[in-house]
């Protein structure tokens, strides 16, 4: 299991306990702290034990992940990765043990999701990528949750998302170009592309409690999540729709820009960086 952390001390006691009442715990659970300077973890009475990871400070969360998953290829795991963000929560205590069972039968090449819950609603964990404008309209529902076995999806949420990394050729990585957001997107369309299935599984479903990692945004937060968005585009959609989204980005930008011109020029920099990129 891996988690990245950024600012989580306040959730990770909670998450502990919950994987370490599981009817069968991890194996191993890799920690990354991705805000050592500025709010290191301490795993001091845990309930159960991480291997902690010192990640780079600001480092978002696929640069976490493939720092852990570099980690585990280099002490020979082969298995199964569940990544697992620090401000979720597994109530029952049988969710791994269920999540093994389901895995199974599946393909080692296989992306799967599991059902997210965020209080008494249902959280759109996953969903099929379209052409245009909308092209993250389709999500899924509440009413998916009836499925008796694997929902085929286009991408899968990073919160709770597993992998055999190694069954990749190359080994499955994140695209360290977005560092905040679409990168678990991006990972399930460049697999996809290889032949790899990308299912959601209904069951088991995990909490997700909203952490201070997802906190507003701060001008650093949206510079990083204005390069992942732009850089998404870019790469994986028609170029009409990166050049009217980018437009639209400039003029909202520039009208915004008396109000508000600090987090105005963070976008206004980071399209201009985006559209010098080669």
């Amino acid at each position: 299991m891996v988690t990245v952390a950024h600012h989580s001390q306040a959730v990770l006691p909670r998450l502990a306990r919950d994987l370490a009442r599981q009817s069968r715990p991890p194996q191993r659970w890799l920690l990354v702290d991705n805000s050592p300077d500025s709010a290191p973890l301490s795993t001091a009475g845990l309930a159960l034990m991480p291997e902690l990871l010192r990640g780079r400070e600001g480092d978002g969360f696929g640069c976490g992940c493939n720092r852990a998953l570099e980690a585990l290829a280099h002490s020979g795991w082969r298995g199964w990765v569940w990544l697992l963000n620090p401000d979720t929560g597994l109530p029952t205590g049988e969710e791994l043990e269920q999540l093994l069972q389901r895995l199974r039968p599946l393909p080692a090449t296989a992306l799967v999701g599991t059902a997210v819950r965020e209080g008494n609603g249902f959280e759109a964990s996953g969903g099929w990528f379209d052409a245009g404008l909308r092209f993250r309209r389709r999500r899924l529902e509440a009413a998916h949750l009836a499925a008796e076995g694997p929902v085929a999806v286009d991408w899968l949420s990073g919160c709770s998302l597993l992998l055999q990394p190694e069954a990749h050729h190359p080994p499955a990585r994140f695209d360290p170009r977005f560092p905040l957001y679409y990168e678990d997107m991006d990972l399930c369309l460049r697999l996809a592309a290889t032949g790899a299935p990308v299912l959601w599984l209904p069951r088991p479903e995990v909490q997700h409690r909203r952490g201070s990692g997802s906190a507003a945004a701060s001008p650093r937060r949206l510079q990083l999540s204005t390069l992942s968005y732009l850089r998404f585009l870019r790469i994986h959609t028609a170029g009409w729709v990166f050049g009217l989204r980018s437009l639209r980005l400039l003029l909202l930008s520039l009208l915004r820009l008396p109000l508000h011109p600090r987090n105005s020029l963070v976008a206004l920099g980071s399209l201009v960086r985006v559209l010098g990129e080669p």
